[in-house]
Order: structure tokens, then C-alpha cells, then sequence
């Protein structure tokens, strides 16, 4: 019964700031939209007549086009210029894709921002799915002052929802990206599908997103990758979010719900995850490959295989140190989930424990401490609250694991 009741209070005092974001403040200088839209330049918004070439035209003057109703279907690449954006409500039809065996490329997107301060806000990118395809929705390229708020996207496969790259004051809050599907033998070992993708950029915020269902089927778990095909079958590899060499970027409040990785967190480094829902994962709900002095708190993670992960990177020579795991709570680690596959069945990994410590000597002076582990399914399936392959140097306090915890 005190087991119960800590773990009821936890969930009390947690969840009624889950959805609370903090804006950047040089960001917020965008406000609002300008007097101008597609209709002006003689789009149709039909979601048939091609629209591209009116909506190109309309961020030409420079400022941030009105999408006030209608679908406007698309053929090619919408650039975005400095001080320019979009805000919606319509909807964007991308009709065009990269497919394999093209390489990848950033610029296969729906909309790419060309220049600082910017702000895209309110509208749908509903893509036409193509399995494989190396299409994008939205990518900022390396833009300072970047707001991307409120946008819902949809239909991707091999590629990302929204792809920052050396991006620097940027937020990324109230996005609803969702039912991305990669089935196909497209390439998914140097970058994994995901719902954002963030990659050598600093001080940001994603906050309060949902973010759902970026599956990989059954295709695409055994298939081959044709650029490296000695990797041989390339598994679950998505990501609700990577965000990948960045420092000072602060994820909070976001919910994450079906995919191979919640967050990954390759090779970053001083940021801060708070506050955010990680459920149904085939593999870890923060992945912390490389990773030094984040703080991870507050986060409540259900049906992952493992809570969080912490792991020296043999590639680059880079040690997990240094971080901060504290008052997370963790429920039913190693579960079936929707996979209908136990997590000691689908990954051969460590074990299903909350938190994991890998690669003793490399993975040294990470604080964990009062961190709630519970298994409250009838056939349990969790290991233990934290596993200490890291050695010594580790501090694990009052951390507690259940195993009779019941919820009624």
C-alpha cells in the first residue's frame, strides 16, 4: 500500500504542468501574419490545380503568407525566405517524392526555410504516402529565430516530420505529427525515420507536441538496406525524435506514443528532457548514445523495452557522463505493448530494467536517484529499476523498483 501511494502521489504532482511550455524570447519577435495569400497570386485551393508557383510567389514579398482555407496541392519545394512563413489553417498536399534508389537528400521536402526569422504556424502537411520515400515535411537550414508551432503532419515514410540543421533559437511546440510508415528497402542505418529530427543545433525548445505512430512494418524490419547491405536486416530504426549533436536544447511536455526509439539523444550534450509522456517503444524510451551533462526529470515512460539507456559511443570515442537521471517514473518495461512481442524477445540488449547503465569505465559520474520503477502486469517482464554496468563512479540513490504494485 505505501508503494502504491507514492506511486499514485508522483503521478499527481506531475501531471498537471505536463503541457507547459517556455517560449524563446528572441524568437517571439515574430508575430502574427501579413495581408497577402495564395488567392492573391491565383492559386485554386482545390487540392488538384497545382498551387506551388502562387504560394512561391506570395513568400516572395518577404513576409508571412495567410493560408486562410482551402488545400493547395504542391509539385515542387516551397521556400521559405528570411522573415518570411506560413500560417494556416489549410492544408498543404505535397505530390512529389525521392525515391530509392536516389540518395537521400534534405531538400526533398514540403517546405524548406531559407532564412532567419521565420515562423510557420497553424497549417497541415498531409502527404501522399509513398513507402520509401526520402521526402521531408518541414526543413530549417541553418536559421536562427525559427518558430514552427501548431502544425500537424502526416504520411511520411524513410524520412522526417521537421529536420533542423545547425539551427540556433528555435522553437518547435504544439505540433501534432503522426502515422509515418517505413516498409520498403530504403536506407535506415545512418538516419533513422523520425517524427523531428534535430541535428547539430542549439538553444531550442520542443515542447508539448504529440508526436505518434512513426512505425516501421514488417517489411522493414527485415529488410536490407541497398546502400549498406552488409548491416544485413535493419530492425526497428525510428525515432519519435532525434536529436542528434545539439547542445542546449530544452524537450519538455511533448507525448510520444509507438515507434522504435521515444528520443534519442546521439552525441548531445547539456540539454534538458522534462515532463514528457514516452509509451510503447520496441526499444528505449531515451536512447543516451554519447550523451553528457543532460538532465533527464520528470518523464513518465510506460511498455518501452527500457526506460532510459546510457552507452559509451565506440564510433566516436564518446563516453555518457555526467548526466542527471532523477524522479522519472517507469511502468511495465519489457512489456508486449502493441508489438504483441515481449521486450526480451524483440531486442538483445541488456535486459528490461528502467534505467540502463552500459559499458563499464566508459559510462562514469551519472547521478541516478529517486526514480520509480513499477511492473504492474500479471506476467511481469521487468528486470530491476536501474542496472549499474557502468561501475563505481556512478551515483544510484533511493531509486524504487515494485514488482506487486497494483493500479485500481
Amino acid at each position: 500500500m505505501k508503494t502504491k501511494n507514492l506511486f499514485c502521489l508522483a503521478l499527481a504532482l506531475w501531471f498537471p504542468s505536463l503541457l507547459i511550455g517556455k517560449g524563446i524570447p528572441d524568437a517571439q519577435a515574430q508575430t502574427g501574419t501579413e495581408n497577402v495569400t495564395p488567392y492573391d497570386y491565383g492559386a485554386v485551393g482545390d487540392g488538384v490545380a497545382d498551387d506551388s508557383n502562387a504560394i512561391q510567389s506570395a513568400l516572395g514579398t518577404r513576409k508571412v503568407v495567410s493560408l486562410p482555407f482551402g488545400t493547395f496541392r504542391t509539385t515542387k519545394t516551397l521556400s521559405v525566405p528570411g522573415g518570411g512563413g506560413l500560417s494556416g489553417p489549410a492544408t498543404i498536399v505535397p505530390d512529389f517524392d525521392l525515391l530509392p534508389p536516389d540518395q537521400p537528400s534534405t531538400y526533398a521536402s514540403a517546405i524548406v526555410v531559407s532564412g532567419d526569422n521565420a515562423l510557420l504556424e497553424g497549417f497541415k502537411i498531409k502527404k501522399e504516402f509513398a513507402d520509401g520515400s526520402y521526402a521531408n515535411g518541414i526543413v530549417g537550414d541553418h536559421v536562427r529565430n525559427l518558430i514552427v508551432r501548431d502544425v500537424e503532419i502526416s504520411g511520411y515514410s524513410a524520412r522526417y516530420g521537421i529536420h533542423l540543421v545547425e539551427c540556433e533559437n528555435f522553437e518547435i511546440s504544439g505540433c501534432y505529427i503522426h502515422d509515418f510508415l517505413m516498409d520498403a528497402a530504403a536506407d535506415m542505418i545512418a538516419d533513422s525515420p523520425a517524427g523531428i529530427r534535430i541535428t547539430r543545433s542549439h538553444k531550442g525548445i520542443v515542447s508539448g507536441n504529440r508526436v505518434f505512430n512513426i512505425e516501421v512494418g514488417p517489411n522493414g524490419l527485415e529488410s536490407i538496406s541497398p546502400l549498406r547491405p552488409s548491416y544485413g536486416p535493419q530492425g526497428y530504426q525510428s525515432d519519435h525524435m532525434t536529436i542528434t549533436q545539439c547542445s542546449g536544447v530544452t524537450i519538455e511536455g511533448n507525448i510520444c506514443r509507438t515507434s522504435g526509439e521515444g528520443i534519442d539523444m546521439l552525441l548531445s550534450t547539456s540539454c534538458v528532457l522534462s515532463k514528457n509522456i514516452i509509451t510503447n517503444i520496441w526499444f528505449q524510451g531515451f536512447k543516451m548514445l554519447g550523451v553528457s551533462y543532460c538532465t533527464v526529470n520528470g518523464n513518465f515512460f510506460s511498455d518501452c523495452y527500457q526506460g532510459v539507456g546510457l552507452a559509451y559511443h565506440p564510433v566516436v570515442e564518446q563516453e555518457a557522463s555526467g548526466n542527471a537521471v532523477n524522479a522519472n517514473i517507469m511502468r511495465d518495461m519489457g512489456s508486449p505493448g502493441s508489438f504483441g512481442i515481449p521486450g526480451t524477445s524483440r531486442v538483445s540488449f541488456g535486459g528490461a530494467h528502467g534505467i540502463d547503465i552500459h559499458d563499464r569505465d566508459l559510462t562514469r559520474y551519472n547521478t541516478v536517484t529517486d526514480n520509480i520503477v513499477a511492473d504492474t502486469q500479471t506476467f511481469k517482464t521487468t528486470e530491476s529499476a536501474v542496472r549499474n554496468g557502468g561501475g563505481e563512479t556512478n551515483v544510484l540513490q533511493h531509486n524504487l523498483f515494485s514488482v506487486d504494485l497494483t493500479l485500481e
